[in-house]
């Protein structure tokens, strides 16, 4: 690895070969022909000794920083000692699955990409001529919150792909403590950090308590967490969730809403 090519990796001590391959064609008079295709190949190869970062760190406790607009916001403890932390045995089945089959429902059979969602996510932007959806996997989106700065650059891309590859291939960490980290750091509305804080909020109990329809409502305000609050200030939530007045809640939710439904009763919920 070529020192301080990127910031995390520089000093990195390998050994065995990676051979890289990335194509892509583009035509943007017809966004949905893009054609894309990346592999990483491995021969022999191994980490004799880790750069800039150990990324094994975040298997103890660690201190999360929480960024809005590059402003820190909110240090957050992943951790037993963070009141706050739940481990993946005490949130609700029904909210882990929603989140997974919202999110990344492949997560803990892929390898940490899903080319076909980035060539997607791709195709959207182009259509609309704006970023609209990443594509990134449940893995992809820790390494970029845990490891990397917030500027949207190709090299920033091509490293935060680099860092998945290594940890996904060398095991360095679970897909369980990936998993429970995502769940303990993401943003569930403004200052709204991780289950704990979402489940009491919305919902007044702890995750471990929180119903089907509880579930697949949080899940549905991870891609735009801000949005969605202000959308669902005038609500009381639980009454509508009780009550089953579920379709009232802001559009495009009834067939969200169905589509999970209808993935968890597949999967015997």
């Amino acid at each position: 690895m070529h020192k301080g090519l990127f910031s995390n990796l520089a000093g990195i001590k390998s050994s065995g070969k990676l051979n890289s391959h990335f194509y892509t064609n583009i035509d943007l008079n017809n966004p949905d022909s893009l054609k894309l295709n990346s592999t990483l190949k491995a021969e022999n190869f191994r980490i004799n000794e880790f750069g800039a970062t150990d990324f094994r760190y975040v298997n103890s406790e660690f201190e999360y920083m929480a960024y809005e607009n590059g402003v820190p916001v909110k240090s957050i403890t992943v951790g037993e000692s963070n009141p706050n932390f739940k481990r993946l045995d005490e949130v609700s089945e029904y909210l882990k699955i929603c989140v997974l089959q919202s999110e990344d429902g492949g997560f803990f059979y892929h390898n940490g990409f899903l080319p076909e969602s980035i060539r997607e996510a791709l195709i959207v932007n182009i259509k609309d001529k704006k970023f609209r959806r990443g594509g990134s996997t449940i893995s992809m989106q820790l390494a970029k919150n845990l490891f990397l700065s917030r500027s949207k650059t190709l090299s920033r891309k091509l490293e935060e792909m680099l860092i998945v590859w290594l940890i996904e291939r060398n095991r360095l960490i679970s897909k369980e403590r990936m998993f429970e980290i995502y769940l303990n750091i993401i943003e569930w509305g403004p200052g709204i950090y991780g289950i704990a804080e979402a489940s009491r909020f919305y919902f007044h109990k702890e995750p471990i308590n929180l119903t089907i329809n509880e579930s697949i409502f949080l899940a549905s305000i991870i891609p735009s967490p801000k949005r969605a609050l202000r959308e669902l200030e005038s609500y009381n939530l639980t009454e509508i969730l009780n009550n089953g007045q579920i379709y009232t809640l802001k559009p495009g939710y009834e067939e969200y809403h169905k589509l999970l439904m209808s993935r968890l009763q597949a999967k015997g919920f």
